[in-house]
């Protein structure tokens, strides 16, 4: 409890203190304003100092540091009831309490609350004891049940004071305690009570005889404190038996300090308890001081103090009245763990009324720093345990060398990816000539650049995300991927980020990795499964010497739903029934249309919309991919021509796959396309991806200027993104560059993006290039696109990808774009027609 809590509990004392007054006040002032004494005659100071020996005798009961006083004052108490005047009564009981609480050194708020409690209890037990007699004789039958019946109730309601105070000192303690003390007090106050009738009798009928009674009350007192200091004994008992039971139950060796100190300083009626850690013999720690403060448990540092080296090594040490350097009460005992001195519990200062510690006590305590060493030293093995577990866990969950999680772990992160989002992505890498390295340089140069691979991978990604699967196998996991290309094209960063040089002593290397990716749930549902495929992707990658592979069915063997996808994809092509949808193009200003973008989808009868990427998988290693590219191609010019109807200059373009740049009958094939179509080269963009080209470049550029020649235009798609954003641009005979929709989507909010959309438009403006973004969701990003100068602009902002029919609504609803050859930046309106995406 800190200083604010205190004030707190102390005012409360006082209000309540006051209240207890104001009641004995009331009582007096009204009910028993006109009450006499029953035997008259007795002057009322003759009992001030009957109340002042009663109590000095007293015993005391605790409950933690407060105490429960009870004493012989129900004898002056029962002599007051028959021979005073309430009034009088009360004024005796206060004077001579007050007394003997002055002796006793009690003051403050104490004081205070003893004085009103002693009040209240005199003017209360008049009142009951008057109305109980009304006008019998005292010493009748019915005087003594009425006495006795007054004392009862009069010390129940004291001890429900007493509690009170006691829980707004020291909060909730230990209720069986003051039951205890409660039932000791009431056999006490029957006792006194018939102690204090007989007295009455004989001050009645034969005052001399009190002289006989002297004896009689100095035995039953010297009984009486033989039987609290058994009742003691037995509580100190009972408070043992909960400590050990209450620190055998702490498993952690913080929790058993804290559990000795609260019960030591308790227990022991204490003012401050210590636990005080010796230094380390080995000199691993300094030492400190643990101390209860009102808080709870305080950590300080450690200080000299002579009369604690007894106790360090090994003995007991017990302080009275000052006798030896040091506080003035207190007492040492050591906690010895495995036959050593590990810290010494200490207790000083007590309550004066309590009296100094005493050798009862001194053993107690000793008991207690027993138990609790044996406690420490179980809670220490525990804790020893439990690092050692967590060290093993650890292990067993992280790789030696780079201390990445490892393959357990990492399926573990999968898993969890996973509950929490299905969009998740396996990336898995494989160190090109990693054995090379190794046996030119040797096991530990290898080490070193495994070590480095995986600081470089966990620099770029989240925290945890990392894993090495053992040898040279990396495994990366995208979070929150939105689509396999997306996946993708962030795979390609993190290549790129261990594509560099590493040193290795005074010899530079150059490091290269394949990689495969799995996402799921498109490739997988579970980790175990994402991992694989994505560890058969890598694997298909370095055989094909590409770098980085995306999982495809066909690698998995006789996957039946592949065999199944597989010949309803070639039926599908054969009957012309795959579906072609179209988003439009409009120019940021004005929202002129200036085309569309085709993009083919499959509904599988069986298995349900089938991934665009999967499915052009499928053609590309099926040989289907020359009559998928055709079909597609011939349905958007057809659906182009009809447009051009109504609305001359509009265009579209047809993504064109790896496999396609390879066909050298490509350009042949496109031409006859455009003319059984009846439309100039300048109605159709064909757009490819970076990658694309680079899987075989020179046989794509003869492909490329094939189409160039044409009159095609080339675009090159999600520019930005790798080498084609700079030296492939001059290489390339491009016309249109479409700007990444992973820049366009965050250019509103994140000005690194937005420096980036507006390099790419400067950069193709430049080179005389159409540049158009795609992805474009929300009106602050068109406006953006405006002001930057892109020239088109496509995504849910303008349209979904519609059906033809849906698309010719749209365009009837929509401004038409320019003439031919007055679309934007001054070249043919374009659009594009996507086989997939």
């Amino acid at each position: 409890m800190g200083m604010r809590g205190r004030w707190s509990s102390s005012r409360a004392t006082v209000l309540f203190s006051a209240f207890l007054a104001a009641v004995a006040a009331l009582l007096l002032a009204f009910p028993l304003r006109d009450v006499e004494a029953t035997i008259p005659g007795v002057p009322w100071w003759l009992l001030i100092p009957v109340f002042l020996a009663a109590e000095l005798v007293v015993v005391h009961v605790q409950a933690r540091r407060e105490s429960l006083s009870v004493s012989f004052r129900e004898v002056p108490l029962v002599l007051g009831l028959v021979f005073l005047a309430p009034v009088a009564m009360v004024a005796a009981s206060v004077i001579g309490s007050a007394l003997g609480l002055l002796r006793r050194r009690s003051g403050g708020e104490k004081l205070l609350f003893n004085l009103c409690l002693f009040a209240f209890e005199a003017a209360l037990a008049s009142m009951l004891y008057h109305l109980a007699l009304g006008d019998a004789d005292p010493t009748s039958v019915r005087g003594v049940v009425a006495a006795l019946a007054t004392v009862v109730v009069t010390d129940l309601a004291s001890a429900a004071a007493v509690s009170t105070v006691i829980r707004l000192k020291v909060g909730a303690f230990d209720e069986g305690v003051l039951a205890e003390a409660v039932t000791t007090g009431l056999v006490a106050a029957l006792t006194n009570t018939s102690l204090g009738l007989l007295v009455v009798v004989l001050l009645d009928a034969r005052p001399f005889a009190i002289v006989l009674l002297v004896g009689i009350l100095a035995t039953v007192a010297l009984a009486y404190r033989g039987y609290s200091s058994l009742g003691r004994s037995h509580a100190r008992l009972e408070s043992l038996y909960r400590f050990t039971r209450e620190v055998q139950d702490e498993v952690e060796a913080d929790a058993v300090r804290d559990v000795v100190l609260h019960h030591v300083r308790d227990v022991l009626a204490a003012e401050t308890a210590e636990l005080v850690v010796l230094p380390g013999r080995d000199g691993s720690s300094p030492g400190a001081r643990l101390v209860l403060a009102d808080d709870g448990p305080v950590l300080r540092e450690l200080r000299h103090e002579p009369w604690l080296h007894p106790a360090a090594t090994g003995d007991p040490v017990l302080l009275r009245n000052g006798a030896a350097p040091g506080p003035r009460d207190a007492m040492a005992a050591p906690l010895v763990v495995d036959g050593v001195v590990d810290a010494v519990l200490t207790v000083r200062e007590r309550p004066r009324h309590l009296g100094p510690f005493t050798d009862e006590d001194l053993r107690l305590l000793e008991s207690l720093a027993n138990h609790a060493a044996v406690s420490l030293q179980k809670a220490r093995l525990l804790d020893r345990l439990r690092d050692e577990a967590e060290r093993q866990e650890h292990l067993s969950l992280h790789d030696a060398l780079t201390g990445l999680p490892n393959r357990r772990h990492v399926l573990r992160a999968i898993t969890g990816e996973l509950s929490r989002s299905q969009r998740t992505g396996v990336l898995v890498l494989d160190v090109d000539g990693f054995t090379d390295i190794n046996e030119v340089f040797g096991h530990a140069a290898g080490d070193a650049l495994l070590t480095e691979i995986g600081r470089r991978l966990r620099r770029v990604s989240p925290l945890g995300t990392v894993a090495r699967l053992g040898n040279d196998e990396f495994v990366v996991l995208l979070h929150h991927v939105a689509d396999v290309r997306s996946a993708a094209r962030a795979a390609r960063s993190l290549l790129a980020v261990v594509h560099d040089s590493f040193s290795l002593g005074a010899a530079t290397v150059d490091v290269r990795v394949d990689a495969g990716l799995s996402v799921a749930p498109d490739h997988g549902v579970d980790a175990e499964q994402l991992l694989q495929r994505a560890d058969t992707a890598m694997y298909a990658a370095k055989r094909e010497g590409v770098g980085l592979r995306t999982w495809d069915p066909l690698t998995e063997g006789d996957s039946a739903r592949r065999l199944t996808l597989l010949r309803h994809l070639r039926e599908t092509i054969e009957a012309g029934e795959l579906e072609v949808v179209y988003q439009p193009k409009v120019e940021p200003t004005g929202g002129r249309v200036v085309g569309a973008e085709a993009l083919a989808r499959w509904t599988h009868p069986a298995h349900g919309r089938v991934d665009p990427e999967e499915f052009v998988s499928l053609a590309e290693h099926s040989g289907l991919i020359h009559p998928l590219t055709e079909l597609v191609l011939r349905r958007a010019l057809g659906q182009c021509t009809r447009w051009r109807l109504a609305a001359p200059g509009l265009s579209v373009a047809v993504n064109l796959s790896a496999r396609s740049l390879l066909n050298p009958g490509l350009p042949e094939q496109v031409h006859q396309a455009l003319e059984d179509a009846h439309l100039p080269s300048s109605a159709l963009t064909l757009e490819l991806t970076e990658t694309a080209v680079m899987t075989d470049l020179d046989s794509a550029l003869e492909v490329l200027h094939g189409l160039a020649d044409l009159g095609v235009t080339l675009s090159i798609d999600d520019f930005g993104t790798g080498q084609s954003s700079l030296a492939y641009l001059k290489l390339l005979p491009v016309g249109e560059v479409k700007v990444d929709r992973s820049f366009v989507a965050g250019a509103r909010a994140d000005v690194g993006d937005a420096a980036i959309v507006g390099a790419a438009v400067d950069v193709g403006h430049t080179h005389g290039l159409v540049v158009v973004a795609e992805g474009v969701e929300d009106e602050a990003t068109r406006s953006l696109l405006a002001q930057r100068g892109c020239d088109v602009i496509q995504g849910y902002l303008v349209s979904r990808p519609l059906g033809a029919e849906a698309f010719d609504v749209w365009l009837h609803e929509h401004p038409q774009p320019s003439p031919p050859g007055q679309g934007p930046g001054g070249q043919a309106g374009n659009g594009s027609v996507g086989i997939g995406g």
